[in-house]
């Protein structure tokens, strides 16, 4: 496994670099908690919590190429113009706020999606109440549960041009979330400037012009 870091020279010539195996929606197990602990302290890392994953820190690219191979994960990737690691809440069946399963959708989701090129970095959230625990409302794209359905917000962003995400949908079935995610990449391939996040893009074309090409009438 070659980690997409390991052909930029920039990056090459540091010494160090944070090494994160892609934990789909931060779910794991005592079994995989032991083996990277076991692969830290092979390399001499040391760990870090993050939002949705753990962080291995003090590795060369080198030993992170290694280690990645070695737990059999996916990189996660600070840099990549992809659809990153779906953030997740913990949703049903563990906290009674929940309205709509998002733990299975949103595994759904980063299976289909996870490292998808896209113009720019995406962040995609899934939340399963209104509460937004995932922070859907600053996500490219966000979904929060409702007792109807999932309501859709696009072109959020907590960079450093913070925006909130725009409500597209709401009411809208788990079934159909996956065909919607893939109409709204489709626009965003289609319009988006290199670099551009999808918020921008959606500025840029129209909001009108993109729930058209989205939401095509019926």
């Amino acid at each position: 496994m070659t980690l997409p870091i390991a052909n930029i020279p920039f990056i090459n010539k540091r010494v160090k670099f944070p090494v994160t195996p892609h934990i789909p929606a931060g779910l794991t197990t005592p079994d995989q908690l032991r083996q990277i602990a076991a692969i830290a302290e092979k390399y001499g890392g040391s760990l870090k919590i993050t939002g949705g994953g753990i962080v291995i820190l003090g590795l060369s690219v080198a030993d992170g190429e290694k280690a990645l191979a070695e737990l059999g994960a996916k990189p996660e990737s600070f840099i990549a113009k992809a659809v990153r690691g779906v953030a997740v809440c913990p949703g049903k069946p563990h906290c009674p706020m929940a309205r709509q399963d998002s733990t299975a959708l949103g595994l759904a989701l980063d299976a289909e999606f996870f490292g998808q090129p896209t113009p720019g970095k995406l962040r995609l959230g899934i939340s399963g109440c209104p509460n937004c625990c995932a922070e859907v409302m600053v996500k490219d794209i966000g979904l929060y549960g409702t007792a109807e359905g999932f309501t859709v917000a696009v072109g959020g962003n907590a960079g450093r041009s913070a925006k909130i995400a725009r409500v597209a949908a709401e009411g809208v079935p788990a079934g159909q979330i996956a065909p919607l995610v893939r109409s709204i990449l489709a626009f965003y391939r289609d319009h988006g400037k290199d670099k551009e996040r999808l918020g921008d893009t959606i500025g840029r074309v129209g909001w009108e012009e993109f729930l058209t090409a989205v939401f095509p009438p019926r």
